[in-house]
């Protein structure tokens, strides 16, 4: 496959490998060209020293084929420029040159940087031979790189289940040692409530208008303590929701219960001017992994609020069909540039300060949604804002093991 300087930025995405031939004449790059289709490459055809740096800048490639005799900017000083580029350092170069073979050439070749130097007219099975050496080794560098992301990834993922099994052993040895204090105070309140009754209908009506300001007073505070309380205690069973120390077990939970549970463990992070409103649809309750869901969720929510600058607002709307479950998670931010749409799934990429975020937040996401056999989807339109949809399968057990999917677009 080939692709002429102009047009290969629209084959960007290609999974082949590219290959980079660089001549000032047609003759030639069309001889290369013909010479390279048989192998499994992307071949991108430059026709000067200057395009083909512009072209390194925005793609990568396994291996560049340079003319040395070129005008404006020979092979030796193109070759020289690549390697002080931190980018194409480590690209291999090969010479494919017409110029006398002098030793003098080849050194000055090497010594530009070049791994290979090929005198024209070039043999074709050579030239084959030797591109796909390097093919083959871009392929196994990848995959090579692959397998460390992967494994990188793997680890802090299970850093990062290990930290929310911590926080929530913590939240839930939290919400005991309050439940306890909680009962009796509640307890204890209800008691001084009906002493209080009984004696008001003891008390007799000349009782003087101080007193009985002050005896209304009291009774007044009481109930704002149950008030009070009763807040305390409905905290303390969103605590208990978030924690679900079960994580592991495939039951039936509420998505109202799990969304509230995660915005109250994030409301520290809601400042003034931020503000999250909720829509919650029919069914409530779905089967899943309750921890895991509970994770994915505080991810795309703590997303969602971190993108907000001084003012903004988070929308979150559920509801599902017989089918399938969808949870909509959308901010009023800035929304994710076209250019990174593509690299928002990758572990490890943030678009945030260094030391502010880990860049796994929707990776996690996405292997969630994949282990639940669902999907995990982005949306940024043209108009600003960001919208994560979560979509689980509807009354599938845990036994399914749905590849899932992701989904881009703008």
């Amino acid at each position: 496959m080939t692709v002429s300087e102009d047009d290969s930025r629209g084959h960007a995405r290609s999974r082949q490998p590219k290959v980079l031939v660089v001549d000032d004449l047609p003759a030639n790059l069309k001889l290369v060209e013909d010479v390279l289709e048989p192998l499994e490459c992307q071949v991108v055809l430059a026709s000067s020293g200057r395009k083909a740096l512009s072209l390194v800048e925005r793609d990568e490639f396994a291996v560049l084929l340079l003319d040395v005799q070129m005008p404006e900017m020979n092979g030796y000083e193109l070759a020289q420029q690549l390697r002080s580029d931190p980018k194409a350092a480590a690209v291999p170069i090969m010479f494919l040159t017409a110029t006398s073979r002098d030793d003098r050439n080849v050194l000055r070749g090497y010594g530009s940087g070049a791994v290979d130097f090929l005198f024209k007219p070039v043999d074709a099975r050579i030239l084959r031979s030797k591109v796909q050496v390097f093919l083959d080794l871009y392929a196994s560098q990848r995959r090579l790189a692959e397998a460390y992301a992967e494994l990188k990834a793997t680890q802090v993922q299970l850093i990062q289940s290990a930290k929310m099994a911590s926080l929530g052993e913590l939240v839930a040895g939290i919400a005991h040692e309050i439940n306890n204090p909680l009962a009796f105070a509640l307890s204890h309140l209800e008691t001084v409530k009906r002493s209080l009754g009984k004696a008001e209908g003891e008390l007799d009506i000349s009782v003087s208008p101080v007193a009985r300001a002050e005896w209304d007073r009291a009774t007044a505070r009481l109930q704002e303590i149950g008030f009070g309380l009763d807040r305390i205690r409905e905290l303390v069973l969103k605590l208990r929701v978030f924690s679900r120390l079960d994580e592991g077990e495939w039951k039936a939970v509420s998505i109202r219960e799990s969304v509230e549970s995660v915005l109250m463990i994030l409301q520290h992070r809601l400042v003034s001017g931020i503000s999250v409103r909720t829509d919650f649809g029919t069914p409530d309750e779905i089967e899943c992994y309750p921890g895991l869901l509970n994770q994915a969720l505080l991810n795309v929510l703590a997303n969602a609020i971190e993108a907000l600058p001084a003012t903004g607002t988070v929308t979150v709307q559920t509801g599902g069909t017989a089918d399938a479950y969808e949870i909509c998670i959308a901010d009023t931010g800035p929304g994710i540039a076209p250019l990174l749409m593509d690299r928002v799934f990758e572990p490890f990429f943030t678009t945030k300060p260094p030391g502010q975020g880990t860049g796994l937040g929707l990776s996690i996401t996405y292997s969630i949604m994949q282990k639940h056999g669902g999907m995990l989807a982005l949306d940024c339109p043209p108009e600003g804002g960001t919208k994560v949809r979560l979509t689980l399968p509807i009354r599938r057990g845990p036994e399914f093991n749905g590849s899932g999917g992701k989904q881009l677009s703008s």
